[in-house]
C-alpha cells in the first residue's frame, strides 16, 4: 500500500441519462433554498457522510460537504477501542482545532488513505462520491472529511468518531448479519387547519443504531428497501401539492422548470435525513439503497397518466389543472419534469454510492461471502400502461434472470433479492378491487396496482416467481426482502416441487399518519392458503408497529436466521424520582429460515 497516496478529482455535474443535462440554474424561480422556505421542524442535513458499496478491498464514500470548495477524506487504521472516551477527546481536542491543514490532520490521524476532491458549484446540491480502494478486508477505519476554507478544518468527524469496517475476503466464509428497514417517515401535522408540523417519535433509528454497535463486528449489509423519504408524506412538505399550486403559463413559459423541482427533491431528502440517528446509521455502515414510490410521488407508474376516464391518474396528481388554466398536456409535461427532476436527485443522494451501473439503470447486484443480492428497481421502469412487464421493464427482468440463472450453489448458496413491494402480501380480492368505487374515492386504486398480486402482474409475477423457484431447485436458498407496506411479515412459500422461497419484510421504520390503506392492508394480509399461481403459502408473523430486521447468515453451516426488532414500553421502578414509562428496543420475533 503506498503511504498517503492523493487523488485529485473534479465534480463537473456530470451528465446523467435519466436525469437529463445540468443546466447551471440551480436556483430556478420556484426554487426552495433556504429553510425558512419551508416548515421543517427539524435541522436539515447540511454536511453528512454515506457509507455505500463496500468490498474487501474498496469503499464508496458518499459526502454532502454543504459548500463548494476543496475537500479532503482522510481514512486512518481504527481498532475496535476506538470507541474510547480517550480517542473522542482527542479527535475533538485536536481536530477541533482551526486553522489545520489536511497535512497536518493526516498527521495527527497517522492517516492510512487520503483523497482529495473539489466541488466547483452547487450542481450535484455539493454531493460527492468517492471511490477508494486499497484498502485491507476486514479492518475498521475511521474517517474525518477536512475543508480548506478559513485556513483549514475538519467538518466531519471531529465532533463524533465516523468509521467503517471492510468486509472479509471473499474466501473467508464467517457468519455475517443484513439489516434491513424501509419507509422513513418521521411527521405528523396538527393544528385547527393541520399547518403545524412536528416530528413524531423517532426513537426506532436509535434503537437501529444500537443494535448495529452490538453486531457491529458481524454486520456487513445495510438495506435501505424503499421510501428513504417521502416527498408527499404531509400536506406542509408535499412538493406535489406545491406543484399543484406554483404551476402556470407566466410569459410564455409553462412553470416551475425543472431546476426548481431539482431544488424540492433535495429539500426533501436533506430534511428527511437530517436526524442524527438516521445519519448514525448512514455514515457507519455500507448501506445498499433503492427507491419506492414516495421517493417520486406516491403510486408512481401504477397511475393511468393518458387516459381522462374514472381512473383518470393526471387528476388524481394534479387536481387543479383546469382551475391554473392549463390543458392535460401541461400537465403531463409537469409530470414528466417532476419525474426527471427524482431521477436526478436520486442518484444524487441514493443510487451513486450504491454499485456502479450504467446510465439510467438502478438495478444492481453483488456479494458478500457465501450470500448473492440483486436489488431490483421496481419504480424506475414502473407503467401501468405498459402491455408486458409492467413493473420491472424487460430489460431488468433479463438482467436478473441472467444472474440468478447464473448463481452456483457451492459458491452462493444463498440468494437475496430485494423488491420495495413484496411479492405476497394482500389477499387477491383485495388487489382485484383497484377499480371499485370505494377504493377510488379513497384514492387507493393505485396503492393496490402496485401490488404484485394484482392482475396487471400476473405474467410477470409468474415469470419471477419461477426464476427463484428454479434457483431453489438448484440448491440455492431464496429470500426476497421487501418494505412498502407498513406491515413487517414473514412468509414461507412452497411449490408443489417441495421447492421453497421465503419473503421477509421490514416496513416502516417511521411512520406516523395513518391513512386508510393501513387497516386495509392489515386486514387484508395474507395468511396461509394456495396463492392464485398455485403455490402454497403460510405467513410465519405479522407485526404492525415500527421496526427494523436482522438477517444472521452462516454460509459454513449454511443456516440463516430472521430476527425482527420492534418497541416495546417499560415503566420504571415505582418511587424513583422521575419515574415515566420509556421506550426500549426487543427482538418481536426470531424465525430460522435454513
Amino acid at each position: 500500500m503506498k503511504e498517503n497516496p492523493v487523488e485529485k478529482t473534479n465534480d463537473t455535474g456530470g451528465n446523467l441519462q435519466a436525469g437529463g443535462p445540468v443546466d447551471g440554474d440551480v436556483h430556478g424561480p420556484d426554487s426552495v433554498v433556504f429553510k425558512s422556505d419551508r416548515p421543517w421542524p427539524n435541522a436539515r442535513l447540511r454536511v453528512g457522510a454515506i457509507i455505500g458499496h463496500t468490498t474487501p478491498r474498496s469503499v464508496r464514500m458518499w459526502f454532502r460537504t454543504g459548500s463548494p470548495g476543496n475537500f479532503t477524506a482522510i481514512l486512518y487504521d481504527c481498532a475496535e477501542a476506538v470507541e474510547s472516551s480517550s480517542v473522542r477527546r482527542t479527535l475533538r481536542a485536536r481536530l477541533g482545532r482551526v486553522p489545520l491543514s489536511a497535512e497536518e490532520t493526516g498527521a495527527v490521524l497517522s492517516a492510512s488513505r487520503v483523497v482529495a476532491f473539489t466541488l466547483s458549484d452547487y450542481n450535484r446540491d455539493t454531493t460527492h462520491v468517492l471511490d477508494v480502494d486499497e484498502l485491507e478486508p476486514d479492518r475498521r477505519y475511521g474517517y474525518v472529511l477536512h475543508s480548506d476554507a478559513d485556513g483549514g478544518k475538519v467538518v466531519l468527524g471531529h465532533n463524533r468518531l465516523r468509521s467503517f469496517r471492510t468486509p472479509p475476503a471473499r474466501e473467508e466464509r464467517r457468519p455475517f448479519q443484513i439489516a434491513m428497514f424501509s419507509c422513513h417517515m418521521p411527521y405528523d401535522v396538527s393544528g385547527m387547519f393541520k399547518k403545524r408540523t412536528h416530528v413524531g417519535s423517532i426513537d426506532t433509528w436509535d434503537f437501529l443504531g444500537a443494535t448495529l454497535r452490538r453486531h457491529a463486528a458481524n454486520v456487513d449489509v445495510v438495506i435501505a428497501g424503499g421510501d428513504q423519504s417521502y416527498c408527499d408524506g404531509v400536506e406542509t412538505l408535499n412538493i406535489w401539492k406545491l406543484l399543484n399550486r406554483t404551476m402556470r403559463r407566466e410569459g410564455g413559459r409553462l412553470l416551475p422548470d425543472e431546476a426548481s423541482m431539482r431544488s424540492w427533491y433535495r429539500d426533501i431528502y436533506r430534511g428527511y435525513w437530517g436526524f442524527d440517528g438516521v445519519q448514525r446509521v448512514f455514515d457507519s455502515y455500507p448501506t445498499y439503497m433503492i427507491w419506492d414510490d414516495h421517493e417520486i410521488c406516491d403510486g408512481w407508474g401504477s397511475h393511468y397518466l393518458s387516459d381522462g376516464g374514472p381512473h383518470d391518474g393526471l387528476t388524481h396528481i394534479l387536481p387543479d389543472l383546469e382551475e391554473r388554466g392549463l390543458t392535460r398536456d401541461d400537465g403531463r409535461e409537469l409530470v414528466k419534469r417532476m419525474v426527471r427532476a427524482a431521477c436526478r436527485v436520486y442518484h444524487e443522494y441514493q443510487h451513486s454510492h450504491n454499485p456502479p451501473t450504467a446510465d439510467g439503470v438502478w438495478d444492481y447486484s453483488f456479494d458478500r461471502g457465501g450470500a448473492a443480492f440483486y436489488v431490483l428497481d421496481g419504480r424506475g421502469q414502473r407503467n401501468i400502461e405498459r402491455q408486458s412487464h409492467r413493473t420491472l421493464g424487460a430489460d431488468q427482468f433479463r438482467r436478473f434472470e441472467a444472474w440468478a440463472d447464473g448463481l452456483d450453489p457451492a459458491e452462493t448458496p444463498f440468494m437475496f433479492v430485494v423488491s420495495a413491494v413484496p411479492v405476497l402480501h394482500a389477499k387477491s380480492a383485495l388487489v382485484a378491487a383497484d377499480l371499485s368505487f370505494p377504493f377510488r374515492q379513497a384514492g387507493l386504486g393505485d396503492d393496490l396496482r402496485d401490488s404484485w398480486e394484482h392482475q396487471l402482474h400476473d405474467e410477470e409475477r409468474v415469470a419471477m416467481m419461477e426464476v427463484l423457484f428454479r434457483a431453489a431447485g438448484r440448491g440455492v436458498r431464496p429470500c426476497i426482502l421487501s418494505g412498502d407496506v407498513h406491515v413487517s411479515a414473514v412468509f414461507s412459500i412452497d411449490d408443489n416441487r417441495d421447492r421453497r422461497i421465503w419473503q421477509l419484510t421490514s416496513s416502516a421504520i417511521t411512520y406516523h399518519i395513518s391513512r386508510p390503506l393501513g387497516w386495509a392492508l392489515r386486514l387484508g394480509a395474507a395468511d396461509d392458503g394456495v396463492t392464485d399461481d398455485g403455490y402454497r403459502f403460510r405467513r410465519l408473523a405479522l407485526y404492525t408497529g415500527s421496526s427494523y430486521a436482522l438477517i444472521s447468515v452462516d454460509p459454513r453451516t449454511q443456516e440463516a436466521w430472521f430476527k425482527l426488532y420492534g418497541k416495546q414500553m417499560v415503566e420504571a421502578p415505582t418511587g424513583q424520582p422521575g419515574t415515566e414509562v420509556v421506550p426500549l428496543s426487543h427482538s418481536v420475533g426470531k424465525i430460522r429460515l435454513f
